[in-house]
């Protein structure tokens, strides 16, 4: 189930510890304390190598921990500089059944900012799995942690495949997953989702959608609903790093003998 947590609890681990959790813990308390103050730069991985007597791989981990709770960022060349005093809340997704969709969206508002008609072509036919010409309804907007919330998590996009677009309920604000809507005003049942994650760097117009800086560490998201054979909706989202994460479990069976 989707929920918004405070990443520090993540390093809250039982002893004995991995040394590039100590090196975490030290370097959040002194940023903490304001011996590193936002805006300052931490020292480089060499300098934290012969200080704590890590290799540069443990230093490494240390850092990417402090960059995922958003207290700090890492940019090539310049170095890696204070952020936050404190570590930010994300939104986290988790997911183990197609179910854990309709709880996420549940849990977030959809704003819609455009909603058009469009013909597929050469160009979408890959992403829209379709043949150049066939028509779509296009919804494009921005996903917010829940009701009230003014901080975006996504740009998020939605293509519906004409045969069921007519779709009532399809307001300015959406809590409820579109792919429900059509299953119950269609009559039919999603049989499988296809989803491909990937990193990216947000920038230009999007940036500023998401109200974050230029080149920010992102999460691409593009999800294909399936009717057996049939793809009657797509959705694409792009997440900023810093408010959202994305949790999977997978069982694991044994074969017997």
């Amino acid at each position: 189930m989707p929920t918004v947590q405070d990443d520090h609890e993540s390093l809250m681990l039982e002893a004995p510890q991995p040394r590039h959790l100590d090196l975490a813990r030290a370097l959040m308390q002194d940023i903490r304390e304001g011996r590193f103050a936002v805006g300052d730069m931490l020292p480089t991985e060499a300098e934290l190598c012969a200080q704590w007597g890590l290799s540069r791989y443990a230093v490494r981990q240390a850092i990417q921990k402090l960059c995922a709770l958003g207290l700090i960022t890492r940019q090539a060349g310049v170095g890696t500089t204070v952020m936050a005093d404190r570590p930010q809340t994300r939104y986290v997704q988790s997911m183990d059944s197609l179910s854990d969709l309709a709880l996420y969206a549940k849990g977030t508002q959809f704003r819609v900012n455009g909603r058009r008609t469009l013909e597929a072509d050469a160009s979408m036919t890959r992403l829209l799995h379709c043949v150049p010409g066939t028509k779509w309804l296009h919804l494009e907007g921005v996903r917010y942690g829940g009701e009230g919330a003014n901080e975006p998590i996504a740009l998020v996009n939605i293509y519906v495949e004409s045969a069921y677009s007519r779709l009532t309920g399809l307001s300015k604000t959406l809590d409820k997953p579109v792919y429900t809507m059509i299953e119950e005003q269609h009559g039919i049942k999603v049989t499988r989702v296809e989803q491909q994650i990937q990193g990216l760097l947000i920038e230009g117009s999007q940036a500023e959608l998401l109200q974050v800086p230029h080149g920010s560490a992102g999460l691409g998201i593009i999800r294909s609903y399936f009717v057996r054979e049939k793809v009657i909706e797509v959705t694409t989202g792009v997440h900023p790093a810093s408010r959202f994460s994305y949790s999977m479990s997978f069982q694991l069976t044994q074969s017997a003998g």
